[in-house]
This record gives C-alpha cells, sequence and structure tokens, in this order.
C-alpha cells in the first residue's frame, strides 16, 4: 500500500497492536518513532504523518504533521455484469487503483445467481477489496458500488452526458478510441461478466443509444479488459493531466 486509509480526518490516532494498518507499519516498513508515513482520509485530503509511540503490544501513535489534496477521481463509471466473485475482488482492487468514480453492478443473463450470495457481497470483503485499492492508488477517493437488479434499470440510472459505451468483441461499431471520439467530459464503460453480451442485451445497449466497441482482436479476461478500458479512455478523453506527486 501507498498510504493508509482512515474513515475520519485526525490530528492524533492511535492503532491498535491488532490493527492491520500497525501490523503494516511495524512489519513491512519496520516503523519506528520518528518515522513518516502518507495516510489519507476517506473521499478527503492527503496527510504525512509521523510515528510518535510505538507500544509493546504493537500499538502505533501516529501525529498528522502535513496535509494536501488528493488526486481527483477519475471521471469514469464503470457498468459491470456480475462476475464470479474472484473475478470481481481482483476487478474491485484494480478499478479503485485506477481511480474510477464508482462501479454498478447487475446479473446479466450471463451471470450466475448465486454471484450475488457469496461471501464477496454478503459481507464487507468487497469494501476490503476497495480500500486496499485506494491504498494502492496513493489517493482518498473510494469508489462508490452500486447494485442494480437488471440492465435497462441501470442504464436508466446511468444516463445523461458523456460518452456511453459498451465493449463487445463480436459487433462492435469500431474501436474504443474511434467509437468515443473526442470532446465528452465523462465516460460510462460497460463491460459483460466472462461470457459476454445476449443478443438481447446488445439490443438494449443500442436502443438506449450506447455504443459497442472493441479492444481489439485478441480475447481479454474481464479484470484485464477493464483495466484497458479504463487507461484507454482516460487517455483519450484527456483525463492523465498530471503525473504522481507530493509536496510533503
Amino acid at each position: 500500500m501507498n498510504l493508509l486509509l482512515f474513515d475520519a480526518p485526525f490530528e492524533v490516532t492511535r492503532l491498535a497492536g491488532d490493527d492491520p494498518r500497525a501490523q503494516h507499519l511495524l512489519k513491512v516498513l519496520q516503523a519506528r518513532v520518528g518515522t513518516r508515513v502518507f495516510v489519507g482520509f476517506v473521499r478527503g485530503l492527503r496527510a504525512r504523518a509521523e510515528v510518535t509511540l510505538v507500544e509493546a503490544d504493537g500499538a502505533i501513535t501516529l501525529k498528522v504533521v502535513g496535509a494536501e489534496l488528493s488526486p481527483s477521481p477519475l471521471p469514469i463509471r464503470l457498468l459491470i455484469g456480475l462476475p464470479r466473485p474472484h473475478t470481481a475482488k481482483r476487478l474491485l482492487f484494480e478499478a479503485a487503483s485506477m481511480g474510477v468514480q464508482a462501479l454498478h453492478f447487475f446479473e446479466s443473463e450471463q451471470s450466475e445467481p448465486s454471484y450475488a450470495q457469496s461471501s464477496l457481497w454478503t459481507t464487507d470483503a468487497w469494501k476490503e477489496r476497495l480500500r486496499l485499492g485506494t491504498e494502492q492508488s496513493f489517493a482518498t477517493h473510494v469508489p462508490e458500488v452500486a447494485m442494480h437488479t437488471d440492465l435497462q434499470s441501470a442504464i436508466s440510472f446511468l444516463q445523461g452526458s458523456g460518452a456511453h459505451l459498451a465493449l463487445d468483441n463480436y459487433e462492435a461499431a469500431g474501436s474504443l478510441p474511434e467509437v468515443l471520439g473526442d470532446g465528452a467530459e465523462s465516460a460510462v464503460i460497460a463491460l459483460g461478466a466472462e461470457r459476454g453480451w445476449s443478443a438481447g442485451e446488445r439490443d438494449v445497449f443500442r436502443k438506449n443509444g450506447w455504443r459497442l466497441a472493441h479492444l481489439g482482436a485478441h480475447v481479454m479476461r474481464l479484470e484485464t479488459a477493464c483495466s484497458a478500458a479504463i487507461a484507454a479512455t482516460a487517455a483519450c478523453l484527456g483525463f492523465y493531466e498530471t503525473q504522481t506527486s507530493t509536496l510533503l
């Protein structure tokens, strides 16, 4: 992780010895009194904190010594046909680490009903994947997540300004850069579950004004296609304006 994420801002805080963040500080970063680390406050500032106390049981006290704005999320939202839990875990992490604004899921015709009943979604495991991805990103925006009952409901919720694309290997109007065009200030990208879209789902996209786009001739895993689509969209629309930097 590139920073430690906290739900609320603090000036001084104590992490208990069994807190994973305290364990990371001691075991991975080998922190001691005086060590400075990056911390972040969910959807808030990024900060630098100093270790002021290490207790015998591994508890650590941190004091904020400086703060700055965190990078803004990319104006990209994802619409995803609910995939296998193992795939969803990787996708949640990668999407959060790339800085997307939100992820919307629905049970597609190619999804299995059992996917939504997995422990990933019935516990807080999905939140932990988002949190870890955000810490990797060196930013503080934890993407929003929503579940929709069906494709049309999700599309209706996501309609509005910006580009609306659905990735498809076989019936695309063109490559993602070609279909995306220039000038959009935001984008919604739809990706099917591991087995792609049904003919009926393609029709729903077209009837709602969404365009089908491809990422080339090679068939990718869902999580790979997701990362590639985010990067290609951000590059095409000029969302990558700055590189990683900090004044802390």
